[in-house]
């Protein structure tokens, strides 16, 4: 976990920012966009996830380059999953018992 944020951003609170310090409304940036104003809504709120598609209009209409929205997505979606998924019962592979006879083909 070497250099990821513990509580990372979702990438709809950057786009608020564009959104604010440009002017902007949804509907004007979703015109850009070629998406539906509700479409860009839910990712401002952060009710919805950045697609590959959307990455690549985001690149292309506010800048950056569309892995870095995605990545920013990711280290969102990751953050918030660590906090609720379970894994005090798994055990790598290198750790598993070898006792077990291995599966069949």
């Amino acid at each position: 976990m070497i250099g990821r944020m513990k509580n990372p951003p979702h990438p709809g609170g950057l786009i608020a920012e564009t959104l604010e310090e440009s002017g902007m409304s949804i509907r004007e940036l979703a015109k850009r966009l070629d998406v539906a104003p509700s479409t860009l809504a839910r990712l401002v709120n952060e009710q919805s996830a950045i697609s590959a598609e959307m990455a690549i209009r985001l690149a292309a209409v506010i800048g950056g380059a569309p892995h870095l929205w995605l990545g920013m997505q990711m280290d969102y979606d990751i953050a918030r999953a660590e906090k609720v998924v379970d894994i005090s019962h798994l055990a790598p592979i290198d750790q598993q018992d070898t006792t077990e006879s291995p599966a069949h083909h």
